[in-house]
């Protein structure tokens, strides 16, 4: 999707003043989006970018073209996680690795998180496009092998995003890697096999880490 820009009149320390603040406007606004998600404004990014938000009015049309742009992106660089895990010769291995990276890298992106699941109206027809497909075959090489559930879906990558990203908001600044223990124990529920079953990789939160995770929670609403 291409980010629809005014074109720069003027000469060539105008143009190259325009490239350079364009370039400049983007890489911040793709650090603003994983970080603090889709609620960022043209007037933040100027403000963490060091100009104007003329500047920025002058470079993007609206923050749906800059928005829209820079998710594509990420859905593209999700799609390239989930081919390099569908390489993966062991079916169950390929699913393991693809929801696990999913999640990974929702949890470190707010901008993909709220895009993939709050959001779902505006992005998920393009998310389904650009993921689905490669989910799916992801999904049908595991249930072929018959050592999963046979009615696991494709349906339920999205719901293991959805939980283990909602849960993640809460839990990350207490023990960011929590959300691990239960991408483990849902998958281990799925698989047929005992010898596919991994068990927990992260161990349970104390007392003290539940308090201070219903304490973040309490500060988000």
């Amino acid at each position: 999707m291409p980010i629809k820009a005014t074109v720069t009149q003027g000469g060539p320390r105008a143009r190259s003043d325009a490239i350079r603040n364009r370039a400049l406007l983007l890489k911040t606004a793709d650090k603003l989006l994983a970080e603090r998600g889709l609620d960022l404004t043209f007037h933040e990014l100027a403000a963490a970018a060091g100009v104007g938000v003329g500047t920025v009015y002058r470079h993007f049309a609206d923050k749906n073209a800059l928005l829209g742009a820079l998710i594509e992106r990420r859905f593209e660089a999700a799609r390239d996680l989930l081919l390099a895990a569908e390489k993966i010769e062991d079916p169950i291995d390929a699913l393991r690795e693809a929801i696990t990276r999913m999640c990974q890298l929702q949890f470190t992106d707010r901008g993909l998180w709220q895009a993939l699941l709050t959001d779902a109206n505006r992005y998920g027809p393009l998310a389904n496009d650009i993921l689905t497909p490669v989910s799916a075959r992801i999904a049908d090489r595991a249930r072929a092998s018959g050592r999963i559930r046979d009615d696991f879906s494709v349906t339920d990558f999205a719901m293991i995003y959805l939980f283990t990203g909602t849960l993640s908001q809460a839990t990350g600044p207490v023990r960011p890697e929590l959300w691990r223990r239960y991408v483990d124990a849902t998958l281990d529920g799925f698989m047929l096999d005992r010898s596919d079953r991994r068990g927990v990789s992260v161990a349970a939160p104390t007392e003290t880490e539940i308090d201070d995770i219903i304490a973040v929670l309490g500060k988000a609403n």
